[in-house]
C-alpha cells in the first residue's frame, strides 16, 4: 500500500525525464533517494495519512541537506505543494546548473508560477540537448503566448506536431496546470470532521473515492478511505446518519466497479434506506449524484418519474445545503426529461451559486440570440475571468457580427491552455483550432 500511494503522488515530470541524466547525476540522485527512503516512507504511509499536510511537508523539507536531495524531494512535492517544490527545484538548479533535468524541472516550476522569461531560458537549455522532446515546444508555446510573442507561440505549437502527439500534448498541459490541492484538501476536511462538521464528512469520503490522478482518470484511495471511515465513525458514532450514509456510498460505489446485476444494487440501496422507494436523498450533492447515476444506469429508477416526483425536493435540498452539485442533479434531470435546462435554472445556478457551469449553460441556451455587447455576457466574463468557454461565446459573436477577433481570440487561447476546458473530454483539439485561427489573424 505504501508503494501505491508513493506512485500516485510522485511527480509525473520527474519520472518522465529521469532518463536524460548523466551517470554522475544519476548516481548522486540514487544516493539521495536511498538516504531519503525512511523519510519518504514515513511521509506517504504515516504522516500525510494521520497528520496535518503542511506540517508533514515542512518536516520532509527539513530532511534535505544537499542539492540532490532537494531535487528528489521537490519531485515528490510537485503535485502536493507547489511553493515548496518550486523553492527546492530552484535551489537544485542553481547549485547544479549543468544538469539538464534540473533545468527542465526548474523551467516547469517557473512556468507554473507565471515566471515565463525564466521558464523559457531553462526550457531552451534542456531543448538544445534533447531536441525531440516535443513537450518542451508545448510549454514554450504557452510561455511565449503569455508574453504576447504570438509568432513564437505559433512556431512552437506547430513544432509540437499535434496530429502526431495530441495525447502527449494533453498530458504536457496537465503537468503545468493539473490539480495540486488534494492532499491539503483532505487534511483540512479531516480537521473539520474532528470538529463534527457534517458536510466535511461527506466531502472527505467522496474525495477519497474519487481521487483525481489527472484530468482523465481517478481512483479510490483505499489507504485514506480506511482511515477516514474510522475517523467519521469515531466522531459521529456508528449509528449516525453521517456514518451510515458514507458507509452505504462506499459499498455501492465499490459494487459499481465489480457488478452489473441490478438486484445487487437494489439490495444495497434498500438496506441503506437511500433514494429508492422515496427514501432519503443524501445531503451531499457529489455523493447523491454518484448514487443516482448508479441507480439510473442499473434501471433502478427512471429519470422522468424521479424528476416528476422529487425534482422540487432536490431544489429545496440544494437551497438548504447551499450545494451546487444538488442543483446540478436537478439540471441534469430537467435536461433529460424536457430536452433543455431552463434559463431560470441556469440563472439560479449562476447568480445564487456562482457556478461557471450554469453560466455556460445559460449562453448555450441563448444560441443565436447571443450578442457581442450583451450585458449578461460582460457580467459573466467578470464573474468567471478564467473561463475559456464563456469567452469563446464573445469570440463567436465577434466573428458572426464581423468585429475584430484577434484580442478575444488571444484571451481565449490563454485561458484554454490552463484547463483545456472547451473540449468536453479535456483534450487539446480546441487549442489546436484556436492556434489555426490566430495564425490567420497575424
Amino acid at each position: 500500500m505504501r508503494k501505491i500511494i508513493l506512485v500516485l503522488l510522485f511527480s509525473v515530470s520527474f519520472i518522465n525525464v529521469n532518463a536524460q541524466m548523466s551517470e554522475k547525476t544519476k548516481e548522486a540522485l540514487q544516493k539521495a533517494q536511498t538516504e531519503l527512503t525512511p523519510a519518504f516512507q514515513y511521509f506517504f504511509s504515516d504522516c500525510v495519512v494521520n497528520k496535518d499536510c503542511d506540517d508533514c511537508v515542512e518536516e520532509l523539507v527539513s530532511k534535505v541537506t544537499n542539492e540532490y536531495q532537494a531535487y528528489v524531494v521537490a519531485g515528490a512535492l510537485y503535485n502536493i505543494d507547489p511553493k515548496a517544490s518550486y523553492t527546492l527545484h530552484k535551489t537544485a538548479c542553481e547549485k547544479v546548473p549543468n544538469a539538464l533535468n534540473f533545468n527542465l524541472e526548474y523551467a516547469l516550476e517557473s512556468h507554473r508560477a507565471g515566471d515565463y522569461e525564466t521558464a523559457i531560458k531553462h526550457y531552451k537549455i534542456y531543448k538544445k540537448e534533447v531536441e525531440k522532446d516535443y513537450r518542451v515546444d508545448v510549454w514554450l508555446s504557452e510561455c511565449y503566448l503569455n508574453l504576447d510573442k504570438y509568432a513564437k507561440a505559433i512556431e512552437h505549437w506547430k513544432a509540437a506536431n499535434h496530429a502526431k502527439n495530441h495525447v502527449g500534448i494533453d498530458k504536457a498541459v496537465h503537468i503545468i496546470h493539473g490539480k495540486t490541492d488534494q492532499l491539503q484538501k483532505r487534511s483540512n476536511l479531516v480537521a473539520n470532521v474532528k470538529e463534527k462538521d457534517s458536510k466535511s464528512a461527506y466531502e472527505l469520503i467522496f474525495l477519497d473515492m474519487n481521487w483525481e490522478l489527472d484530468w482523465w482518470n481517478s481512483n479510490i484511495q483505499d489507504y485514506f478511505l480506511e482511515k477516514d471511515m474510522e475517523i467519521i465513525k469515531s466522531v459521529f458514532g456508528v449509528e449516525s446518519k453521517e456514518y451510515k450514509h458514507v458507509s452505504a456510498y462506499k459499498k455501492i460505489k465499490e459494487l459499481s466497479k465489480e457488478f452489473s446485476n441490478n438486484d445487487v444494487f437494489k439490495k444495497a440501496f434498500t438496506e441503506a434506506k437511500l433514494i429508492l422507494d422515496n427514501n432519503q436523498i443524501p445531503e451531499n450533492g457529489n455523493i447523491a449524484s454518484d448514487l443516482l447515476r448508479i441507480a439510473f444506469q442499473n434501471k433502478l429508477l427512471d429519470e422522468t418519474t424521479f424528476f416528476e416526483k422529487r425534482g422540487k425536493e432536490i431544489i429545496a435540498l440544494a437551497d438548504t445545503q447551499k450545494d451546487i452539485e444538488l442543483l446540478n442533479i436537478y439540471a441534469y434531470l430537467e435536461s433529460t426529461v424536457t430536452g433543455r435546462v431552463t434559463a431560470e435554472t441556469d440563472k439560479k445556478g449562476w447568480n445564487e451559486y456562482n457556478s461557471e457551469k450554469f453560466a455556460i449553460s445559460y449562453f448555450i441556451g441563448l444560441a443565436d440570440k447571443n450578442t457581442f455587447d450583451n450585458p449578461d455576457l460582460a457580467k459573466a466574463l467578470q464573474d468567471f475571468p478564467n473561463s475559456s468557454k464563456i469567452h469563446w461565446v464573445k469570440l463567436n459573436c465577434a466573428k458572426i457580427e464581423g468585429k475584430a477577433i484577434k484580442q478575444d481570440l488571444i484571451a481565449v487561447l490563454k485561458k484554454e491552455f490552463k484547463t483545456l476546458g472547451s473540449d468536453p473530454n479535456t483534450y487539446s483539439y480546441a487549442l489546436k483550432s484556436y492556434f489555426y485561427l490566430l495564425e490567420n489573424e497575424l
